[in-house]
């Protein structure tokens, strides 16, 4: 290739780069852009993390409780209790506890259910069935007793979803809709109007504040004892995602404080988030960990005392064995009967000419002849004899046999 040419296609190339750089320029901008790559920590486990910064921002120290069963062992009633599962690993005698702690002053946060189910809990007894039937003839509204112990209690179960006027409206015609609290006079907007209304029988309606929303009860607060029950149709209002919106984080600090907001706040909130029993272990470790520890020192003394050993080893008794010799009797009395003497021979020889082979290279290469005259010189024997120990047939008697198997052991020993 010529240095013209040469020149031409770095030209050509050098004009290709500077018109797609040109055009990068015209048609493309460097931008920003943030993409949410999900939570971290703490916040991708609770869902309600972003509320328990809230409250212990605002002043009320706030624990989370990664489990229901926390709740066998109760907090002062200045403590607030907000669960925020279906409290369905939570056992009606451990509900029933709940309560009394309630009465004695407590003041519970929880979600209504309707699918409440605990396993191996009592069912509601037919005196309680026949109430709630008694109730529907007094007032068609009413609606069987809540199978959630908690609820029932309280004379409270949800109902049926209700189609709400602006479900076929446009997003952009929607009003948020808002709740009124007693004690507090400015509306709070819930931007949430989907749920199942919290129905009230009508023996606890008077002492029942009912909450609405979008003309079903959203919230319910009922007086028992000396505290105060919390129960919320649904608590999605306050997850990581939507505590910001609307009114939703001063709704949240408006339940916690109860009903007479010239009371101190809680000293402190128990969280939780989970309905789910705890692992085997933690339940072990938690009620027998007293057990679990001195097991535990049995055991690792017991394995020092094994490992450690005082004097020499004892040794082995010998087992009784019979003599060589008496098995290698038996064998040639066994062929000598069968009339075998032959093989007995034949092993004899073999045994020897192996060991002849390995003393004189090329004695298999040898004729019978050549065999018979080397081990006669080297052994100053008659050539016959040789003749009769390596080859003879013809051997019958009992004596003869003996001697012959003499010798070629000895010969095969000594040479």
């Amino acid at each position: 290739m010529s240095k013209l040419s040469s020149t031409l296609i770095a030209l050509l190339v050098l004009l290709l780069f500077a018109y797609g750089a040109y055009d990068l320029y015209l048609n493309y901008e460097y931008k920003e852009k943030i993409i949410h790559t999900g939570y971290k920590g703490e916040a991708r486990k609770n869902p309600f993390y972003a509320s328990r910064l809230f409250l212990k921002r605002m002043g009320i120290p706030t624990e989370t409780k990664n489990s229901i069963q926390v709740l066998s062992s109760l907090p002062d009633t200045d403590t607030l209790i907000l669960i925020t599962t279906k409290r369905t690993t939570l056992s009606p005698q451990r509900t029933n506890k709940l309560i009394d702690w309630v009465k004695s002053g407590g003041h519970l946060i929880a979600v209504a259910t309707s699918d409440w189910k605990y396993s191996g809990s009592e069912k509601i007894t037919n005196e309680e069935d026949s109430e709630a039937d008694s109730k529907e003839d007094e007032d068609k509204t009413e609606k069987k007793a809540s199978p959630d112990p908690l609820q029932r209690f309280m004379g409270v179960n949800l109902g049926p979803r209700p189609i709400f006027e602006d479900d076929d409206e446009e997003d952009d015609d929607k009003t948020i809709p808002s709740i009124k609290l007693r004690g507090n006079d400015k509306p709070l907007k819930l931007d949430d109007a989907r749920y199942r209304p919290i129905l009230v029988d009508n023996k606890h309606q008077d002492q029942t504040e009912e909450i609405e929303l979008s003309l079903n009860n959203y919230i319910v607060r009922q007086k028992i004892g000396d505290g105060l029950v919390t129960l919320i149709t649904d608590m999605d209002f306050i997850t990581n995602e939507r505590i910001e919106s609307a009114d939703h984080a001063e709704i949240l600090w408006q339940l916690v404080h109860g009903l007479d907001k010239s009371l101190n706040q809680p000293s402190n909130i128990w969280l939780i988030h989970n309905d789910k029993m705890p692992p085997l272990w933690d339940i072990l470790w938690r009620n027998f960990w007293t057990l679990i520890i001195s097991l535990s020192l049995l055991l690792f003394f017991w394995l020092y005392k094994s490992s450690q050993r005082f004097g020499p080893l004892i040794p082995k008794q010998e087992e009784n064995r019979r003599s060589l010799n008496e098995h290698i009797t038996s064998s040639g009395n066994f062929y000598w009967k069968n009339k075998q003497k032959q093989l007995l021979i034949d092993s004899s020889r073999k045994a020897l000419m192996q060991r002849l082979s390995r003393i004189h290279p090329g004695w298999t290469q040898q004729t019978k002849e050549q065999q018979i005259k080397l081990l006669a010189n080297q052994l100053s024997m008659q050539e016959e004899l040789i003749n009769k120990l390596l080859y003879a047939k013809n051997i019958e008697q009992a004596d003869e046999f003996t001697q012959l198997i003499q010798q070629l052991e000895k010969i095969r020993k000594n040479i």
